[in-house]
């Protein structure tokens, strides 16, 4: 029987760790969720949950077993298993590890011999060992590896994904040594289905970075074939469903107004960091990220193109873009194509005005942009961009409003719309 009162503490509450709190619970353990953020703490032990993939239903229920959040770290003293999945961004292009550095502290203070810390923030390899173990060897005479153990294993939660969910989809592992790889290994087993192991902890780091970084360059080749078969006078929509019809060799990749959320845009860039320090820059990696990062222009020069042909000058024109976050179905807007969009319109000049069901307020350059709210109002445009693929989109019947469109999502719904 254990020792600690809880099996496992979390710190950072966000997408990734609050999920791993709640199905944790499931599994039957103990959990204690920490973040610094109290406001966030105080919502969450009132059932609020902030996120969509996990609701206040499924969050009451959690807290009446044996989930418990709080902003003071001291309980971790009492975690068997600790969990960091704190955010780790891009500050002036270089990885930010800022609240690694912080958990890490927070974790040295309570360090109890015996426990399991294990690192699921996106990073660079050589992380885990370079920067995490020394920042709690510096506080502590515990041994790592044979008093305390620690190992990496890369988060996979897909926002939004009805399919695949934290429990089955498959969980990568790794360990500094043996010791901490089966410690680790026996805690995910207890809420994970299929559990996979690498030899060491730059391999699980790596896998994330090649996980995102193969999406990233084969949603940048599509991009640019798209920008090719515009100008050829192809359709680059009927090309992708003809080559997807082939059963081996081929995965289907769909063009759209760039790449969002923190996966995506954000972990190729770790990679290049990395290899940048060892002398052999990623240019093939580099070139996707400046393919995608320009499309959100390249929907605005289209857009422009299609005004000047309807006659209708940019500047003081109405333009109404049809969801603004990253992706369908879900609220979450960071690192979103539409706010690149949003600036360069509102740079021309344009009045701009959005409409996301799921969405309830964007700031861009400081600036509120209005939501409109009322469905009567889509006619007063002088153009819709559909931006995001909301499965909402779907019922508006976007055809019977006066008013063209142009479609940055290929969707099948829209009828005589341009498409990107």
């Amino acid at each position: 029987m254990s020792e600690f009162k809880y099996d496992l503490g979390i710190l950072g509450l966000g997408y990734v760790g609050l999920p791993l709190a709640i199905y944790s619970i499931e599994g039957g353990l103990k959990v204690f969720g920490y973040d610094i953020n109290s406001e966030k703490v105080s919502k969450l032990n009132n059932g609020q949950s902030p996120i969509e993939d996990i609701s206040n239903e499924t969050l009451k229920k959690s807290l009446k077993s044996n989930l418990i959040f709080s902003d003071d770290s001291s309980t971790l003293a009492e975690c068997e298993h600790i969990v960091i999945s704190v955010p780790t961004p891009l500050t002036d292009f270089k990885p930010d590890l800022s609240y690694v550095i912080s958990a890490a502290k927070e974790i040295a203070k309570n360090i109890v011999k015996g426990q399991v810390i294990i690192l699921e923030s996106t990073t660079y390899p050589g992380t885990t060992t370079e920067v995490l173990i020394p920042e709690i060897e510096k506080t502590t005479d515990l041994v790592v590896g044979e008093d305390i153990f620690v190992g990496y294993s890369p988060e996979r939660i897909d926002p939004g994904n009805k399919e695949w969910n934290f429990k089955n989809t498959p969980k990568v592992i790794s360990g500094i040594n043996e010791k901490s790889l089966n410690k680790i290994k026996s805690f995910y087993e207890q809420i994970i289905e299929v559990v996979v192991v690498t030899s060491g902890t730059k391999e699980a780091e790596m896998v994330k970075l090649l996980e995102n970084t193969y999406r990233q360059v084969n949603i940048a080749l599509i991009n640019e074939l798209a920008i090719l078969c515009n100008m050829l006078d192809i359709d680059i929509w009927e090309v992708v469903d003809a080559a997807k019809t082939k059963p081996f060799g081929f995965e289907s990749f769909r063009p759209g107004p760039g790449v969002g959320g923190h996966c995506i845009p954000i972990d190729p860039k770790y990679l290049s960091f990395k290899t940048r320090q060892i002398g052999k820059p990623v240019r093939f990696v580099e070139l996707a990220q400046e393919i995608n990062n320009s499309m959100p222009s390249y929907v605005v020069n289209r857009i422009i193109e299609r005004m000047n042909i309807l006659g209708k000058p940019m500047k003081g024109s109405k333009i109404l873009i049809l969801g603004v976050a990253y992706k369908k179905d879900i609220s979450d807007t960071r690192e979103s194509p539409a706010i690149d969009v949003i600036e360069n319109f509102l740079a021309k000049g344009v009045e701009i005005a959005f409409y996301d069901p799921f969405v309830d307020n964007l700031k861009v350059n400081n600036s509120e942009i209005k939501k409109e709210v009322n469905l009567k109002n889509f006619d007063d445009y002088d153009m819709h961009l559909l931006h995001t693929p909301h499965s909402e989109f779907v019922k508006l019947n976007l055809s019977q409003y006066n008013v063209p469109i142009f479609d940055a999502t290929g969707s099948d719904f829209i009828d005589d719309a341009e498409r990107i």
